[in-house]
């Protein structure tokens, strides 16, 4: 969502005075930005057979991406202290810019709540989590990996395809049944199991699951929106495709 391949370095980390333990300390590792990468270049051919068709995506241009979007995360667990903890907390860039990110910032915040509820409405789970903020901190950890797998791979394939995804994702919820992969995110996929067998009781019903099945649905809507648009590396330059027939612009050159 981030147009300002500056923006991680711009942003003062996370605010988490006075949040109680161990939400405190989940939460800034949460905010730690991603180290920088090492990208090798694989070795050309000593005598071309063809000439090369697609150019491989500068590091740097791959690093400014994936800042963009470690600000982006910064941003909307902002929204998550400012909802759980701290109603006067101050954002630190313009309130209007900072609201595109309050939809993805109430989805968070609703799944904190969820594994709160969850982890203490199913004293199993404790086996595997010892605590609602450590469950909570491994389902965003793997949220952010696959971003940055998604980024490093440098594949775009337009918004619709993640869009439906997300849609079917949140179909299936709504008819009682876990569609989450428990390969690439196994701790989401814990967190929906354990919702889905408390989801018949009325007050976790009213309170949890169906805020967030619609954070959910109001989060999917505006990644659907002209407010989120891919962006992605092609040769030197970090281009942002963009909607209502406005095509590519580009945000970064690089030699």
């Amino acid at each position: 969502m981030a147009k300002s391949t500056q923006r991680l370095h711009l942003l003062p980390s996370l605010d988490t005075q006075g949040i109680p333990e161990p939400w405190n300390t989940s939460l800034q590792r949460l905010d730690c930005p991603t180290p920088e990468l090492l990208i090798v270049y694989p070795s050309p051919p000593l005598e071309p057979i063809e000439p090369r068709t697609t150019q491989i995506a500068a590091p740097a241009l791959i690093q400014q991406r994936l800042d963009m979007e470690e600000a982006d995360w910064r941003i909307a667990l902002y929204w998550v202290v400012k909802k759980k903890w701290n109603p006067k907390l101050k954002f630190p860039l313009k309130r209007a810019a900072a609201n595109l990110y309050q939809p993805w910032g109430e989805l968070l915040y609703r799944g904190l709540e969820l594994c709160i509820e969850c982890h203490r409405l199913s004293p199993s789970s404790h086996t595997l989590y010892p605590s609602d903020a450590f469950w909570y901190e491994r389902v965003i950890q793997e949220a952010k990996h696959i971003s940055i797998r998604e980024i490093v791979a440098n594949e775009p394939t337009g918004k619709s395809s993640s869009v439906e995804e997300r849609y079917d994702i949140i179909k299936s919820l709504k008819a009682l049944t876990n569609p989450v992969n428990p390969l690439t995110s196994p701790h989401f996929h814990q967190l929906m199991e354990v919702a889905l067998t408390l989801e018949h009781q009325d007050a976790f019903n009213d309170r949890y699951w169906k805020p967030f099945l619609r954070a959910s649905s109001q989060w999917t809507q505006l990644t659907a929106s002209r407010y989120c648009q891919e962006t992605f590396v092609t040769g030197n330059k970090l281009v942002q495709r963009c909607g209502q027939g406005r095509g590519i612009i580009t945000l970064l050159r690089v030699p």
